[in-house]
């Protein structure tokens, strides 16, 4: 665990099987909030490192997907917390069958990398209204609604320190280069506006589940400007018929910083999935958009 920022560390969560990778966020002030507690395995390595003094009120993940909630009932228990969660995610926190079949039919043996949530009970869950605000006593969190990379996705604002945990609404960010994170079903009116809103907010750092922290709101530009570039892009190869290695291929050829992080992340084979993952999603949003649906 290391001190990222004042009261706020990083767990590398995923390091059981590929450091670097994913990250969980202890926010402590006289109460104690997990930001994104990832994956059901890598809630053990949380357990293991968090200070048992400290008082952990929350647990909140951003979405529901199993690298970022996995692990969310884990430690609601094992920390007698609640869990916050979108209206849409709460009844896969509750009972995550459900979410752990899907979970398996896209991502396959990842998925058993990652380990099967745990069910939770219901008055553990907080379903969060956009704009909702918590008391940690030293800060506030702020939490907004984030449609886009999921429709059931969460951005958290801490408003006296002014950093963001956005999770995948911004993207992943790698070496300070911020990329977009678009799997199926990917909304990408919904995450333009997003990115609009969240530019909004004074941000004085950005905290990534992938992966680490980098200063300013540079970052979520960064994404807004990418994301743009990339549809343009996806709809032009949908136009021509071509298909996801073909979209990689383009965008390797016409952004160095995505040619640089296909290389650098060829020894981070999960990591590289996201790439392919947030292909697919970007092409099949390209053509819905140019079907016209």
């Amino acid at each position: 665990m290391e001190e990222v920022l004042p009261g706020i560390h990083l767990v590398d969560t995923l390091k059981y099987v590929e450091s670097g990778v994913i990250s969980a966020y202890i926010v402590n002030f006289e109460k104690a909030a997990i930001i994104d507690p990832g994956t059901a395995k890598g809630a053990k390595i949380i357990l293991e490192e968090i200070n048992p003094e400290w008082v952990v009120e929350y647990i909140c993940p951003t979405h529901i997907h199993i690298d970022h909630g996995g692990g969310a009932a884990t430690l609601a228990k094992a920390l007698d917390a609640k869990v916050m969660v979108h209206p849409r995610g709460a009844k896969h926190i509750i009972n995550p069958e459900k979410l752990w079949k899907a979970s398996k039919a896209v991502l396959g043996d990842v998925a058993e990398i990652y380990g099967k949530p745990e069910p939770l009970e219901e008055e553990r869950v907080i379903v969060v209204e956009d704009g909702e605000e918590f008391d940690l006593g030293g800060d506030i969190i702020q939490v907004f609604h984030a449609p886009g990379h999921a429709p059931h996705m969460l951005v958290y604002y801490l408003k006296r320190s002014k950093v963001l945990f956005p999770a995948d609404a911004v993207g992943m960010c790698f070496n300070g280069t911020v990329f977009p994170l678009t799997p199926p079903p990917f909304d990408f009116e919904s995450a333009v506006k997003t990115l609009e809103r969240l530019m909004k907010l004074e941000i004085e750092h950005v905290a990534f589940t992938h992966f680490g922290v980098v200063e300013g709101s540079r970052a979520v530009a960064e994404s807004l400007d990418k994301i743009r570039r990339w549809m343009d892009i996806a709809e032009d190869i949908v136009r021509n018929g071509k298909g996801v290695d073909e979209f990689i291929a383009k965008l390797r050829r016409e952004d160095p910083d995505v040619e640089l992080l296909y290389q650098k992340l060829s020894e981070k084979p999960i990591a590289l999935s996201f790439i392919y993952t947030s292909a697919t999603g970007m092409l099949d949003a390209a053509s819905k958009r140019v079907e016209g649906v």
